[in-house]
Protein backbone atom coordinates (compact mmCIF):
# COMPACT_ATOMS: atom_id res chain seq x y z
CA UNK A 1 0.00 0.00 0.00
CA UNK A 2 2.79 2.44 0.85
CA UNK A 3 4.45 1.60 -2.44
CA UNK A 4 1.43 2.87 -4.38
CA UNK A 5 1.18 5.98 -2.22
CA UNK A 6 4.81 6.99 -2.70
CA UNK A 7 5.54 5.66 -6.19
CA UNK A 8 5.52 9.13 -7.75
CA UNK A 9 9.31 9.09 -7.78
CA UNK A 10 9.44 6.26 -10.34
CA UNK A 11 6.58 7.07 -12.71
CA UNK A 12 6.45 10.01 -15.07
CA UNK A 13 2.67 10.00 -15.64
CA UNK A 14 1.74 10.43 -12.02
CA UNK A 15 -0.55 13.24 -11.01
CA UNK A 16 -0.70 14.90 -7.62
CA UNK A 17 -3.59 16.24 -5.63
CA UNK A 18 -4.64 17.79 -2.37
CA UNK A 19 -7.99 17.29 -0.74
CA UNK A 20 -10.12 18.26 2.19
CA UNK A 21 -12.76 15.95 3.62
CA UNK A 22 -15.55 16.97 5.98
CA UNK A 23 -17.54 14.46 8.03
CA UNK A 24 -20.18 14.81 10.70
CA UNK A 25 -17.54 14.54 13.44
CA UNK A 26 -14.47 16.25 12.00
CA UNK A 27 -12.38 17.21 8.99
CA UNK A 28 -9.28 15.94 7.26
CA UNK A 29 -6.52 17.05 4.91
CA UNK A 30 -4.97 14.67 2.38
CA UNK A 31 -2.25 14.31 -0.24
CA UNK A 32 -3.74 12.40 -3.21
CA UNK A 33 -1.27 10.94 -5.75
CA UNK A 34 -2.55 8.92 -8.70
CA UNK A 35 -1.42 6.84 -11.64
CA UNK A 36 -3.53 6.53 -14.82
CA UNK A 37 -4.47 2.97 -15.81
CA UNK A 38 -6.17 3.96 -19.05
CA UNK A 39 -8.03 6.99 -20.41
CA UNK A 40 -10.95 6.54 -17.98
CA UNK A 41 -9.47 4.94 -14.84
CA UNK A 42 -6.81 5.73 -12.26
CA UNK A 43 -5.28 4.16 -9.18
CA UNK A 44 -5.37 6.79 -6.45
CA UNK A 45 -3.89 7.05 -3.00
CA UNK A 46 -4.86 9.08 0.05
CA UNK A 47 -2.49 9.86 2.87
CA UNK A 48 -3.37 12.46 5.45
CA UNK A 49 -4.79 13.36 8.80
CA UNK A 50 -8.41 13.22 9.95
CA UNK A 51 -9.25 15.35 13.00
CA UNK A 52 -12.22 13.77 14.80
CA UNK A 53 -14.31 15.17 17.64
CA UNK A 54 -16.76 13.26 19.73
CA UNK A 55 -20.28 14.47 20.33
CA UNK A 56 -20.25 17.11 23.02
CA UNK A 57 -21.77 16.15 26.34
CA UNK A 58 -23.57 18.65 28.53
CA UNK A 59 -23.62 18.45 32.31
CA UNK A 60 -23.99 20.74 35.29
CA UNK A 61 -20.31 21.63 34.92
CA UNK A 62 -20.75 22.74 31.29
CA UNK A 63 -19.93 21.34 27.86
CA UNK A 64 -17.31 18.64 27.60
CA UNK A 65 -15.53 17.29 24.51
CA UNK A 66 -12.85 14.94 25.79
CA UNK A 67 -12.69 12.30 23.05
CA UNK A 68 -10.73 14.10 20.35
CA UNK A 69 -8.51 12.08 18.08
CA UNK A 70 -6.17 12.62 15.17
CA UNK A 71 -6.09 9.71 12.74
CA UNK A 72 -3.34 8.96 10.24
CA UNK A 73 -5.22 7.65 7.17
CA UNK A 74 -3.63 5.73 4.32
CA UNK A 75 -5.72 4.20 1.57
CA UNK A 76 -5.50 3.04 -2.02
CA UNK A 77 -8.39 3.23 -4.42
CA UNK A 78 -9.77 3.01 -7.90
CA UNK A 79 -11.34 6.02 -9.62
CA UNK A 80 -13.37 5.70 -12.82
CA UNK A 81 -14.56 8.61 -14.95
CA UNK A 82 -18.01 8.03 -16.43
CA UNK A 83 -19.33 9.33 -19.76
CA UNK A 84 -15.88 10.50 -20.90
CA UNK A 85 -16.67 9.87 -24.56
CA UNK A 86 -20.00 11.69 -24.38
CA UNK A 87 -20.59 15.41 -24.26
CA UNK A 88 -22.00 16.07 -20.78
CA UNK A 89 -20.97 19.68 -20.35
CA UNK A 90 -18.43 21.06 -17.93
CA UNK A 91 -19.02 18.45 -15.22
CA UNK A 92 -18.01 14.80 -15.64
CA UNK A 93 -19.31 12.16 -13.18
CA UNK A 94 -16.81 9.92 -11.34
CA UNK A 95 -17.06 6.96 -8.96
CA UNK A 96 -14.43 5.75 -6.49
CA UNK A 97 -13.75 2.66 -4.36
CA UNK A 98 -11.08 2.83 -1.61
CA UNK A 99 -9.61 0.65 1.09
CA UNK A 100 -6.82 1.06 3.60
CA UNK A 101 -6.07 1.70 7.23
CA UNK A 102 -6.19 4.38 9.89
CA UNK A 103 -4.43 4.73 13.23
CA UNK A 104 -4.81 7.21 16.06
CA UNK A 105 -1.48 9.05 16.22
CA UNK A 106 -1.63 8.94 20.01
CA UNK A 107 -1.39 5.12 19.80
CA UNK A 108 2.22 5.34 18.50
CA UNK A 109 4.96 5.16 21.13
CA UNK A 110 8.51 3.87 21.53
CA UNK A 111 7.11 0.66 23.01
CA UNK A 112 4.41 0.29 20.31
CA UNK A 113 5.94 1.64 17.11
CA UNK A 114 3.25 0.08 14.90
CA UNK A 115 0.29 1.68 16.70
CA UNK A 116 -3.34 0.54 16.65
CA UNK A 117 -4.63 0.31 13.08
CA UNK A 118 -8.20 -0.19 11.91
CA UNK A 119 -9.38 -1.19 8.44
CA UNK A 120 -11.32 1.43 6.49
CA UNK A 121 -13.10 1.31 3.18
CA UNK A 122 -15.16 3.82 1.21
CA UNK A 123 -17.27 4.21 -1.91
CA UNK A 124 -18.35 7.47 -3.45
CA UNK A 125 -19.64 9.37 -6.42
CA UNK A 126 -19.23 12.92 -7.56
CA UNK A 127 -18.26 15.30 -10.33
CA UNK A 128 -15.03 16.65 -11.71
CA UNK A 129 -14.39 19.79 -13.73
CA UNK A 130 -11.41 21.81 -14.94
CA UNK A 131 -10.51 25.23 -13.57
CA UNK A 132 -7.70 26.32 -15.86
CA UNK A 133 -5.10 23.52 -15.88
CA UNK A 134 -6.20 22.08 -12.52
CA UNK A 135 -8.75 19.30 -12.24
CA UNK A 136 -11.25 19.87 -9.41
CA UNK A 137 -13.35 17.13 -7.87
CA UNK A 138 -16.39 17.17 -5.58
CA UNK A 139 -17.32 13.81 -3.99
CA UNK A 140 -19.87 12.42 -1.59
CA UNK A 141 -18.43 9.29 0.05
CA UNK A 142 -19.73 6.62 2.38
CA UNK A 143 -16.97 5.63 4.83
CA UNK A 144 -16.91 2.50 6.96
CA UNK A 145 -14.32 1.21 9.39
CA UNK A 146 -14.15 -1.81 11.64
CA UNK A 147 -15.11 0.00 14.87
CA UNK A 148 -17.59 2.72 13.88
CA UNK A 149 -20.88 3.06 12.12
CA UNK A 150 -21.24 4.18 8.54
CA UNK A 151 -20.49 7.85 8.00
CA UNK A 152 -20.92 10.27 5.12
CA UNK A 153 -18.10 12.51 3.94
CA UNK A 154 -17.99 15.47 1.60
CA UNK A 155 -14.65 15.76 -0.17
CA UNK A 156 -13.14 18.56 -2.26
CA UNK A 157 -9.94 17.84 -4.19
CA UNK A 158 -7.63 19.56 -6.68
CA UNK A 159 -5.31 17.57 -9.00
CA UNK A 160 -2.35 18.70 -11.10
CA UNK A 161 0.46 17.04 -13.07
Amino acid sequence: MLGVLFCDFGFSKIFHGAGMQMTNNGAGFYYKPGIPINADSQVIGDIGFQFNNSIQSASILGMENNKRSVLLNMSVGYRHELLKQMLVGVFRPVIILQGGGAADIYSFSWQDIIGNWIIIYAAGAGFQFYNGKNLNEILLKINRNTFREWSMAFQLAVYWK
